[in-house]
């Protein structure tokens, strides 16, 4: 689902940044896949991933917990935990250079993200506008904020909108205050560009 879609989807809050995060997580998986030693496509995966993991789980689904009956929930533990030892598996197999073992765990965690990311985007994110209070929800950028810092706001939003449609970037950058668009602007001028013409 793009950003672009959720944006103009009924709801109390803006999701358009969940949204675009999980796009640039298929989009390194994808390009996981398809290299042969990625360790610097990796490195910026696996920051963002652990980064938005704790954003989320500190200020989104502890507090729904209580709130959101049914399996939603539970089945998003459920896959992000099987995704826990593919990580891992990854991780060590890059560190060794084992190509053997990547060529076999990649694919699976590609598709074990994949579908993590589709049940959260189809079963879990509507039940935000349902439970969260206007605070609540805002305690989550003041979260991941914390968990990429100052300086790491610019590479994760170079990160979220590399290669990203422009529907995306758009819809992305509207959401960041002016001092932010311009850093933007200057580090990626023809990006940026087409990203804000109407």
């Amino acid at each position: 689902m793009s950003a672009i879609t959720e944006g103009n989807a009924p709801g109390r809050f803006d999701l358009t940044m969940l949204y675009a995060a999980y796009a640039a997580f298929r989009r390194d998986t994808a390009r996981l896949a398809a290299a042969a030693l990625p360790h610097d496509i990796w490195t910026l995966f696996k920051f963002h991933w652990r980064a938005q993991h704790a954003a989320e789980r500190r200020a989104l689904w502890t507090v729904m917990d209580g709130r959101a009956h049914g399996t939603a929930l539970d089945e998003m533990d459920d896959r992000a935990l099987r995704l826990v030892p593919l990580l891992d598996t990854v991780d060590a197999a890059l560190q060794h250079g084992d190509r053997l073992v990547l060529a076999r765990y990649v694919p699976a965690l590609r598709d074990a993200a994949d579908a993590y990311l589709d049940h959260k985007e189809r079963h879990v994110l509507p039940l935000v506008h349902e439970h969260l209070t206007p605070y609540e929800w805002a305690t989550f950028d003041v979260e991941f904020r914390r968990e990429v810092g100052v300086r790491g706001f610019g590479v994760f939003l170079a990160w979220l909108l590399d290669d990203a449609p422009e529907t995306t970037a758009q819809a992305v950058l509207r959401l960041m205050p002016p001092p932010v668009r311009l850093l933007y602007r200057t580090r990626h001028p023809r990006r940026a560009h087409r990203a804000v013409t109407p």
